[in-house]
């Protein structure tokens, strides 16, 4: 246990380079020491040598791979199995085995035509492909709490991508024996889903989302609800229908009068297959593991394994071949609950549901900074109507004809039921907690089973946890947020205390003219981006959102930023608001028309702080008729121009001759069609902030504007380059902070 605990903590050492990660590592080599247990020290120190030397190799690897910039290849051999492609509108994604190099990686194919497209749907067997195209790697984020991409896939050993230009289907190719039985598991998998989605709803999402780990679009909706009740850890506890798949077999040989011996060998050839049928998710393949040792160690020495001793070796086993497995909050869940209930010595009463809540509740904080009141409530009851209703009644449905119907009837019920109690108000925005207050409410809850007066330390546990929300709702510094968005705008204002949150614009994508069956559905960076940050930080509302003009790459977000946050008041140019794309827009948000204020620079903000300089008259919305805002933040003052034209700079300039400032937001993302040298000139500005995306199809930004930041002396900042910038301020002392090094 010991050692494995030690492996877990010198993984995320070497992974997030953390002091906190090396004091814990530091302190379990002490625990160890202090065994004086030579035999046990030896044995703990190998295993502990052999996985820092893995480590060591593994991070040398990715350190080379995530150097790399973009490589053209030709002729590459990519083993694309069926149930691992996903096409979305005119996008093919895959996770393939690269031939050549023997190494997993994503792939993406623009699709051509629809006629195409149908041929690949209709595909339902794994394939081999030769291709060209551009070798990268998965970048990592760029934005403060946006979701990291990087550690998705290296959780999963893959840490390139491969975007193909061309390709073509080869017929021959020589195969191991194991890349042929892989082949034929992944093509079962898919036959078997194509199975399932013949089924009534909803028994087809529970189906291939419990028996195989497919996540279809139509299933979104329940996650999101069990993650909103904070009972998404079910999920990740999904091992429990391999108990079941056990049961059930034995059950099948038993009535067959197979040995029970001929049994267990029998479940130590299938157990290893279904993890790939159930898509060899880590909790999956914990539980398998788990189940296939139990056996193993039954039939070879006629005893039963510990289950604690067990769940160790699979640790060891699954973070050797993974090393980064635990950086997703399903894996870390899955093996933390489940030691749990293997320590706990009653799995009935009420103090092991608490208990349970406890353990779970700071990693659910930390990665999704949100916690449901009902949670506590309804969580035994989930878990007993998961394990009595929904995995038993799935199954039935599945395996057992002609009650489809019977089995979908009740998980409909189920399903309607977690809709109703999501609408339930008790969804509360916690923020994310430090990792070590994390680690210190983990250390409490252990102590939990220790003490005696377990009344008064949960007292001193809930008065921390509100302490902790004090602080993240109420933060004694202010701040401005530029956040990287790609190619656009997007900016967060906010006081200390969080009295005033102001944002300017919410970035978002243009999307070029296209036919029905080139769109896809996909999260906005208002969502992966803009929204993860408020959260982080306890925000759910945003008291007023400006929007500069109509282009999509400033307001293109707000609709889907505004399911996730309270929007008091939206602001923008008068006449934008009777274009028939922001009506659109306004429709698919949770805005009210009444909450919308059309504004020229004859309408001041009520923040004495905040100046509203331009529009002067109505327009259309677009780039002339831009919002132009000057900020005094603590005694720094900063301006936001949209994408205003040069001549609209000028004409501001001579309706506002006193204008400085000392932060300048360059205007249109650094284009020479804006930051007209006079304008620069007058504002005398010590910063510039340019936002652009990188390797943007506009040059942006454009070097007659960095020549004129140049001449006069303003040093810029770049979001492609380095990431969100944040001006803060904390009790009169300001700072500049960026996210990447440049």
């Amino acid at each position: 246990m010991l050692s494995a605990l030690g492996v877990t903590a010198l993984s995320f050492l070497l992974l997030e380079s953390s002091w906190l990660w090396g004091c814990i590592f530091l302190l379990i080599v002490l625990k160890i020491i202090s065994l004086r247990d030579f035999n046990a020290l030896m044995m703990i120190c190998l295993i502990i040598l052999l996985f820092g030397s893995r480590y060591y190799f593994w991070a040398k690897n990715q350190t080379t791979l995530q150097a790399l910039d973009q490589v053209e290849l030709k002729d590459q051999h990519f083993l694309m199995y069926s149930d691992e492609t996903k096409i979305q509108g005119n996008l093919l994604q895959a996770k393939v085995l690269w031939l050549e190099k023997k190494r997993k990686l994503v792939l993406y194919y623009r699709l051509k035509s629809q006629t195409e497209k149908r041929s690949l749907q209709q595909n339902k067997t794994s394939q081999i492909l030769v291709g060209e195209g551009k070798l990268q790697k998965v970048n990592p984020p760029t934005n403060e709490n946006e979701f990291n991409w990087q550690r998705f896939y290296q959780a999963q050993n893959i840490a390139l991508t491969f975007f193909v230009v061309r390709w073509h289907q080869v017929e021959t190719r020589q195969l191991s024996p194991s890349e042929h039985l892989a082949i034929f598991l992944h093509d079962l998998r898919t036959s078997f889903s194509q199975h399932l989605q013949s089924y009534p709803t909803p028994l087809n999402f529970y189906g291939e989302s419990l028996l195989l780990g497919v996540k279809e679009v139509g299933f979104s909706a329940t996650l999101t609800e069990l993650n909103k009740l904070g009972l998404i850890y079910l999920f990740s506890l999904s091992g429990m229908h391999v108990f079941y798949f056990v049961k059930a077999l034995r059950w099948c040989f038993m009535h067959l009068y197979f040995p029970r011996e001929l049994t267990d060998l029998v479940l130590l050839f299938l157990l290893p297959c279904y993890a790939i049928l159930g898509g060899a998710v880590p909790s999956l393949i914990r539980a398998i593991l788990m189940c296939w040792l139990a056996l193993g160690i039954r039939l070879l020495f006629r005893k039963k394994a510990d289950g604690a001793g067990i769940w160790a070796i699979v640790l060891l086993l699954e973070i050797f071949i993974t090393p980064a497995m635990f950086q997703t909050l399903g894996t870390q869940l899955s093996y933390l609950l489940t030691l749990i209930i293997l320590l706990s010595s009653s799995h009935t009463n009420w103090w092991f549901n608490v208990k349970l809540n406890l353990y779970s509740l700071p990693l659910v904080l930390y990665h999704t900074f949100s916690w449901n009141i009902w949670t506590l409530l309804f969580s035994n009851l989930a878990t007993w109507v998961f394990e009595i209703i929904i995995l038993p009644v799935t199954l039935l449905g599945c395996f057992i004809p002609g009650i489809q119907s019977v089995a979908s009837y009740f998980l409909n019920g189920i399903s309607v039921g977690l809709h109703l109690l999501a609408k339930l108000p008790g969804n509360i925005v916690f923020g994310k907690p430090p990792l070590l207050i994390v680690f210190i409410w983990l250390g409490l809850t252990i102590a939990l089973e220790i003490v005696a007066n377990k009344k008064k330390l949960l007292w001193f546990l809930a008065l921390s946890y509100f302490l902790v929300f004090m602080w993240i709702h109420y933060p004694l510094g202010s701040e401005i947020v530029y956040f990287d968005i790609g190619q656009g705008d997007c900016t967060l204002i906010r006081d200390r205390f969080n009295r005033r949150i102001i944002m300017i614009d919410t970035g978002g994508k243009v999307h070029f003219k296209q036919a029905n069956w080139q769109r896809r559905k996909e999260k906005t960076t208002g969502e992966t981006i803009v929204a993860n940050y408020l959260l982080s930080k306890g925000i759910a509302r945003i008291d007023q959102l400006y929007l500069t003009h109509q282009d999509a790459d400033h307001v293109g977000n707000f609709a889907s930023l505004s399911q996730i946050i309270k929007i008091k008041q939206l602001i923008v140019p008068l006449g934008m608001e009777k274009l028939p794309s922001f009506k659109h827009r306004l429709a698919l948000s949770k805005v009210l028309r009444k909450d919308v204020l059309p504004v020229t620079d004859k309408i001041q903000p009520t923040d004495p702080n905040l100046k509203l300089l331009h529009p002067f008259s109505k327009g259309q919305g677009t780039n002339k008729d831009s919002l132009v805002l000057w900020l005094n933040f603590q005694g720094i003052s900063c301006i936001f121009t949209g994408d205003l034209d040069r001549q609209g700079e000028l004409a501001v300039l001579k309706k506002y001759p006193w204008l400085k400032a000392d932060i300048f937001k360059t205007g249109h993302h650094g284009s020479k069609t804006a930051s007209d040298p006079r304008f620069v000139h007058a504002l005398s500005p010590r910063i510039a902030i340019i936002s652009a995306g990188r390797h943007n199809r506009y040059g942006h930004p454009d070097q007659e504007t960095l020549a004129t930041l140049k001449k006069e002396r303003i040093k810029y900042y770049l979001t492609a380059k380095v990431g969100i910038i944040k001006i803060k301020e904390f009790f009169q002392k300001k700072s500049i902070q960026y996210y990447i090094n440049p």
